[in-house]
């Protein structure tokens, strides 16, 4: 995997702060006929999540909001999914797991057309 595939345009705050900002920002690059598919998720470590996780099947990975807090990065995953719900590939509206220690970030992984 290269290291280029994993881009940082982070955003931090309040999730009631920066909630309209992302989903315009998701929006912009999940615009139809630009990629084909993408998902959304958390992690504490982007490089390794997208090297062991998505690399296979996804061309690169944004990482869009960052926090120290759990509850905010699953809060702002929440909205994210909840607003892209009709075309996103994430089943529920926020998932689980073991997200391990802060910081957290919250990420959209895309293939592109």
């Amino acid at each position: 995997m290269s290291q280029d595939a994993v881009h940082f345009a982070f955003s931090t705050g309040r999730p009631s702060t920066v909630a309209t900002i992302l989903r315009r920002r998701v929006s912009g690059y999940t615009r139809k006929g630009v990629v084909s598919r993408f998902k959304i998720g958390i992690t504490n470590n982007p490089h390794t999540r997208f090297s062991n996780g998505y690399a296979a099947d996804y061309d690169e990975m944004i990482v869009v909001y960052k926090s120290l807090s759990l509850h905010s990065v699953s809060q702002v995953e929440h909205d994210i999914i909840e607003h892209n719900e009709e075309i996103t590939e994430n089943r529920i509206a926020g998932g689980g797991g073991n997200y391990g220690e802060p910081p957290y970030y919250l990420y959209i992984v895309l293939r592109r057309k």
